[in-house]
């Protein structure tokens, strides 16, 4: 069971029983059990992402199975795919319409700038819920699912645990961006940072509706925890939000 459990099923009691978050870790050791997309199909990470929220199983990336340009780039498993992303989600490529998220290419350029691409430390990505960690693992990024409820309690703690009124951000990227590669950046720039992502257009039809993405490194997590019964979350004022939770998860129950 992974290391903070007691405290981790506490801080999702407080912020109104929320769902158990997906850890992610590399390794270069095959998983022996999980899903894991298949040779020669395309297949979009957050989509079994939901499969590993939905069926409480891990799932796993292989950097020699490429089932997504753009999310093998995220991964840090491959940099062949940067032209061809610029174009695509800009103004297209030869003989298919672009996305138009960004005005043209040199602004995903200067995204990619920006970000430093670092290369993945293994050549298998394992995400699973964290509940399902065992031993020695620990994870790399852990992610969390919400809606606007929740998600406020989750920026709060973040501001309060880090004491730092710039803790979270919300970057441009793809879905998977934002759970992996900005992450990534943050830390290797030394900034401790809280990324709230999936605002992607593309991903959106593997996330429930109104729900955004939430990660954070596993010392940020620890420090939220530890934290989070010194915090607004045992206070008066998050007690009227509590009751907007309960309205919310009855509506889309």
């Amino acid at each position: 069971m992974f290391w903070f459990q007691e405290g981790l099923e506490r801080l999702l009691h407080l912020l109104g029983n929320m769902e158990m978050p997906l850890g992610a870790y590399y390794t270069n050791t095959l998983p022996t059990a999980g899903l894991t997309p298949a040779r020669g199909r395309h297949e979009c990470i957050i989509n079994f992402m939901r499969k590993s929220r939905t069926q409480e199983t891990p799932v796993f990336f292989a950097a020699d199975t490429n089932a997504c340009m753009g999310g093998w780039t995220y991964l840090g498993f491959s940099n062949e795919n940067r032209d061809k992303i610029a174009s695509f989600v800009t103004t297209g490529l030869p003989g298919r319409g672009g996305e138009h998220y960004m005005p043209e290419p040199a602004s995903i350029y200067r995204l990619f700038e920006e970000m430093e691409f670092q290369k993945a430390s293994g050549s298998y990505c394992v995400v699973k819920p964290l509940s399902l960690f065992q031993g020695e693992e620990k994870p790399e990024v852990v992610t969390f699912f919400a809606r606007a409820e929740r998600l406020t309690g989750l920026c709060h703690l973040a501001y309060f645990a880090l004491n730092d009124h710039n803790a979270v951000a919300m970057p441009f990227g793809a879905g998977c961006s934002g759970i992996f590669a900005w992450p990534r950046t943050y830390q290797r720039k030394g900034l401790r940072r809280a990324v709230i992502g999936c605002t992607d257009i593309s991903c959106r039809p593997f996330m429930k509706t109104d729900e955004l993405s939430f990660t954070v490194s596993s010392d940020v997590l620890a420090e939220m925890i530890d934290k989070a019964p010194q915090s607004f979350l045992t206070g008066r004022s998050w007690q009227g939000v509590l009751k907007k939770i309960k309205q919310s998860d009855k509506k889309w129950a």
